[in-house]
């Protein structure tokens, strides 16, 4: 009898926790955009890997620009000089070149494509798909059909995975609506969810920093039935902080620190 009572103790505190914190663990740039404890170079094919083969984490985002010759590539950095062994934008090379270029790591991870990822090994995790909207050389604006006809084969080849379409460009909300993705806008404030929500633009959640969002801000997005993903969090007592506010994920550069914390 004792021993019943101590198993339906167990279980209810165990019901409990995970009702404190229903919060999904997402990896910034795969294994972390800022951390220096990461054995491989963020937006690399081995940090997205670690990072969905690790226990408890759902989802990773991921940086992506397109190319010349319209492939998209993941890398954060608007010059390839800044990290890479390579020059220039991305969106003004091609596959040629780039398939060359190296991260400046002891790994010396390649520069990928979001074709080149190993979607058959993520089923039912998560990609957020963070789209640049511009030339990092240049600053013109890239032509969203391009983008839009990027991503196509991509999405409607591997419906096992979940793929959100992230951009912080409000006048690309609706065309990838329209296409019948999940659209997050980026935001770095709250009058600019009010901005969204004036003009009636198409989007599903909001990614928004932690410390630009409290937890009554967390509640107030929500109750108009969009999602939250809390980013730029690089330490435990941050993680903390956001879990605490109840969004449907965090965006963290150490995700052993944020899967601590969690189940803490």
């Amino acid at each position: 009898m004792r021993f019943s009572l101590f198993i339906i103790t167990v279980f209810l505190f165990s019901c409990n926790k995970q009702d404190v914190h229903p919060v999904e663990i997402i990896g910034h740039a795969g294994n972390g955009l800022k951390n220096p404890s990461s054995i491989y170079h963020a937006n690399s094919l081995e940090a997205v890997e670690l990072a969905l083969g690790t226990a408890g984490v759902l989802g990773v985002e991921i940086d992506l620009q397109l190319s010349a010759d319209n492939e998209l590539w993941l890398l954060h950095d608007r010059k390839l000089e800044t990290e890479t062994t390579g020059s220039g934008c991305i969106s003004e090379a091609t596959f040629e070149t780039l398939k060359k270029v190296r991260f400046k790591t002891v790994n010396k991870e390649r520069l990928v494509r979001l074709s080149d990822l190993n979607f058959g090994l993520y089923s039912g995790k998560t990609l957020y798909l963070d789209i640049r909207h511009y030339n990092g050389c240049t600053e013109a604006l890239i032509d969203q059909s391009r983008i839009i006809d990027a991503l196509h084969p991509i999405i409607e080849a591997w419906g096992t995975v979940h793929f959100i379409v992230t951009t912080n460009h409000k006048p690309w909300l609706n065309g990838f609506a329209a296409q019948g993705w999940t659209v997050y806008s980026d935001i770095e404030s709250m009058s600019e969810f009010q901005e969204l929500q004036h003009y009636n633009l198409n989007f599903h959640g909001i990614m928004i920093r932690n410390s630009a969002a409290g937890k009554d801000d967390v509640t107030r997005i929500q109750s108009e039935n969009k999602k939250v993903i809390l980013f730029d969090i690089r330490a435990p007592k941050p993680i903390r902080q956001a879990l605490k506010k109840h969004p449907e994920g965090i965006l963290v550069d150490d995700i052993k620190a944020a899967l601590i914390e969690k189940s803490s």
